[in-house]
């Protein structure tokens, strides 16, 4: 029986702007309960893969304190291993902290897992992907890489941080950045299945170990005729989260169209999550909540539409909310109105303050701000 082990790979994420400046966008908060990575997470549970570890760049606190122990994402206990790994030379010399450095500084994973295969996969990008049937297609097919790609029709406005395969009876044959000019495009998902022999010598090849990234390593593979790097084919639920207006997009989506949401929270496909055990949301007398998502902990007392509100958020008499995302412990006061915004957490809106930015250019408000 082969072995599997998951990296989850967190260097190259993008930036969301002040929203992922003090923390990583693997751990900025979704839909109010969950973390980014936690559906990366949840892939390696459900597909069986209980030995992982997560490849951290920057801003260690913040997967830390989400990630705990990592017993939420794992089936067996007993056997499974999780790890955090963070590249130690890197923090000293940002020249070198990228994710093939960082692999190499921690290949010590790969010799006590003593695995088969690796499965590498990014959290910025969200799949609900089965792995184990990419690593079934990996194996039978003979290849020595499997990247898994999607063929979508929106490449023009979407997936824009995401490089573009050029694909033939399952062979890659190329890959360049999605320049954004054409809409139908076969999209890179960043989720790779290596043999562990290729990786190893990738990892102490000085031609191959001198890449300053996976991408660059993947895009030099297809150059070399003795290594086979075929791609699997994925139609299911995928999003980008490259910008605050895609991170603020693809929330709000999933409250007003139920096939997508159906795509994600699958019965078969549970999304693990650390659980705070928090008391259930309070509604006030004066409440009005329209196609929202409220996060336990919450207290409304105000009107709220297509929002999310996170743990522990007041929304006071008198106070609107709409088509906006407000992380935990904010509060927003009496009379107050915020429309279009991402306000970080415990962020204070001062009574009859108002926020109002339009749907093309959101605005964030910083953790901790009072507005006024």
């Amino acid at each position: 029986m082969s072995k599997i082990i998951g990296i989850l790979n967190l260097y190259d994420s993008p930036s969301l702007g002040g929203l992922t400046e003090k923390r990583t966008l693997a751990s900025t908060s979704f839909l109010g309960r969950f973390a980014i990575m936690d559906f990366a997470l949840s892939n390696f549970t459900n597909s069986n893969i209980d030995e992982f570890s997560i490849l951290v760049k920057e801003n260690f606190r913040s997967v830390a304190k989400h990630v705990g122990s990592l017993k939420s994402w794992v089936n067996n206990t007993k056997i499974g291993r999780q790890n955090i790994l963070i590249n130690e030379k890197g923090i000293k010399n940002p020249k070198v902290n990228n994710d093939i450095c960082a692999l190499a500084e921690n290949d010590w994973v790969f010799y006590e897992a003593r695995a088969d295969y690796v499965v590498i996969q990014p959290a910025h990008i969200i799949t609900t992907i089965n792995l184990k049937d990419v690593v079934r297609k990996h194996i039978e097919s003979g290849a020595d890489v499997t990247v898994v790609y999607k063929n979508v029709e929106d490449a023009d406005a979407n997936f824009l941080h995401s490089n573009v395969l050029k694909v033939k009876d399952g062979v890659i044959l190329s890959t360049k950045k999605n320049s954004g000019k054409d809409a139908k495009a076969t999209v890179s998902l960043e989720t790779y299945v290596f043999s562990y022999s290729l990786l190893h010598n990738i990892l102490h090849n000085s031609s191959l170990s001198s890449q300053n990234s996976l991408k660059k390593v993947f895009a030099k593979l297809l150059k070399d005729k003795e290594i086979k790097v075929f791609g699997y084919e994925y139609d299911g639920y995928a999003r980008c989260f490259d910008s605050l207006n895609h991170f603020i997009k693809y929330s709000l989506e999933l409250l007003g169209n139920k096939d997508i949401a159906d795509l994600v929270f699958r019965p078969d496909w549970p999304i693990y999550t650390l659980s705070h055990n928090t008391k259930p949301a309070l509604y006030g007398e004066h409440a009005s909540v329209k196609k929202s998502y409220i996060a336990n902990g919450a207290v409304i007392d105000g009107k709220v539409e297509n929002s999310i509100i996170s743990r522990n958020v007041h929304i006071a008499k008198g106070a609107v909310v709409k088509n906006s995302i407000i992380l935990t412990s904010s509060y927003v006061d009496e009379g107050a109105h915020v429309e279009n915004a991402v306000v970080d957490k415990y962020a204070h809106f001062a009574p009859r303050s108002k926020v109002v930015a339009s749907k093309e250019d959101p605005i964030y408000i910083e953790q901790g701000q009072l507005v006024k």
